[in-house]
């Protein structure tokens, strides 16, 4: 005699959903382990390449078609005076210079002031200027290795030469400015005036490995931020 009790349907049905339930959640947690993994990886990789992509595809648009005049002189003189490049790369230096008879452009400038009519000035100076003068160079996106007026260090012939080296530390066109500093003495009375004499015009190309270079520490805190985040959701998935 067989005192086994027949299958309850109710019950049956009851476990098969329970396994189901039990597969959803593993599949659930499987998809989300690997998501954990992925998702920082994902998201590095397009913070990578996205900056580098927007940056080379902006300074291509901006230089396009773009007609750029590589020396404009601010006084009546010879642009031969500076000596520099119509193009560079982005992070890498090179040599400027700037050669003037200052003996010849104190008389240019003070024939000028003389001739004025009263109360007019040539860049502000009004006096007598001495040939003794500084000069200097000054760029927004130029790293300069010896800043602020130089003295006058050495002739060639008649002429004095000052070279400067620099660092182009931004794409695009960049600047640099050219000044002298003068000393004008007006009713026995001195003071230094700054001259703007000219502005070479670079066309520098970017140069995003050595960006990523001298910005490492953003990708150091990039890096930070999602290994944070990548943990915290481990730890979410786990609990």
């Amino acid at each position: 005699m067989d005192n086994s009790k027949p299958n309850d349907p109710k019950l049956s049905a009851q476990e098969n959903h329970d396994d189901n339930v039990d597969n959803d959640d593993e599949k659930i947690m499987e998809s989300s382990i690997n998501t954990s993994f992925l998702m920082p990886v994902a998201l590095l990789i397009v913070l990578l390449i996205i900056p580098f992509s927007i940056n080379s595809f902006m300074h291509m648009m901006a230089n396009k078609n773009q007609f750029v005049y590589p020396v404009i002189m601010k006084l009546p003189l010879d642009s031969n005076m500076v000596t520099a490049p119509t193009e560079a790369k982005q992070y890498d230096g090179f040599d400027v210079s700037l050669q003037v008879n200052t003996r010849i452009l104190a008389e240019f400038i003070n024939d000028i002031v003389a001739m004025s009519s009263e109360g007019t000035s040539i860049q502000g100076i009004t006096g007598f200027i001495s040939h003794n003068m500084k000069a200097e160079i000054t760029g927004e996106d130029f790293r300069i290795e010896n800043p602020g007026p130089q003295d006058q260090a050495y002739g060639l012939q008649d002429a004095t030469e000052w070279n400067w080296r620099v660092v182009p530390e931004s794409s695009g066109v960049q600047t640099i400015h050219f000044k002298m500093h003068v000393t004008s003495t007006e009713h026995d009375h001195q003071k230094v005036n700054v001259i703007e004499l000219a502005q070479a015009n670079i066309v520098v190309d970017s140069n995003p490995m050595m960006w990523a270079v001298y910005h490492w520490w953003i990708f150091a805190l990039l890096g930070l931020g999602l290994f944070g985040g990548w943990k915290a959701l481990r730890r979410y998935n786990v609990d």
